[in-house]
């Protein structure tokens, strides 16, 4: 999964293009992650959104 930094449609799908694979060992540490409460910084502003 990628996290899109722009609104350009075009953009997006170019930074989809990306030339590797995720090891099933690397997939299984991703599947462990967790969430982390960073308080007030735990928004993160895509698009230029505003929250709330």
């Amino acid at each position: 999964m990628s996290l899109p930094k722009t609104a350009n449609p075009e953009h997006m799908r170019s930074n989809a293009q990306v030339g590797f694979e995720v090891s099933g060992a690397d997939m299984d540490v991703l599947r462990e992650l967790r969430d982390v409460d960073y308080g007030e910084h735990n928004v993160f502003p895509v698009y230029g959104r505003k929250p709330g």
